[in-house]
């Protein structure tokens, strides 16, 4: 079986110095290598096949045989790292805290600890009726179980 840390090392020394960076690597049985990217200004497949050649000219398949895909993270994954978050400034999250609450809302800012997420919230006005308030919210990082960016198709 291929050794993650040899692969790890191939790869940082690939995505060193570029807007590029490991998002997650995955070693499966049978060699099956995983290999998932983001930018800070995205990738492209262009950007996936230069990996993936770099990648092959550092392993021998005489010793081990493998197959590998080099894949950008995907726009459905979940976010996993805090660099992902800044590109996405301006656009929808769908945040899942610790508490199994859920939280949609507009990502404002990236802080050095947490997320400025504006959203709305109802709160009780005259008479029984609903009050709609934007509001923004900070929520620190050790809260998020998962974060997503909510597609949108406009």
């Amino acid at each position: 079986m291929l050794d993650n840390f040899k692969l790890l090392e191939i790869i940082d020394s690939y995505l060193e110095g570029t807007p590029f960076f490991l998002v997650e690597l995955k070693v499966k049985p049978g060699n099956r290598i995983l290999v998932f990217i983001d930018g800070d200004q995205g990738v492209t497949i262009d950007d996936c096949v230069n990996l993936s050649r770099y990648i092959e000219s550092k392993l021998d398949r005489n010793l081990e045989d493998y197959a590998l895909e080099v894949s950008s993270a995907g726009a459905d994954a979940p976010l996993k790292l805090k660099r992902q978050y800044p590109k996405h400034v301006g656009r929808t999250l769908r945040l899942k805290l610790r508490d199994n609450v859920e939280i949609k809302g507009e990502l404002v800012e990236v802080k050095d600890n947490g997320l400025i997420i504006r959203t709305t919230e109802k709160q009780n006005a005259l008479k029984g009726q609903k009050k709609t308030l934007t509001i923004e919210k900070e929520f620190p990082f050790d809260v998020i179980l998962e974060a997503r960016i909510e597609l949108s198709f406009k």
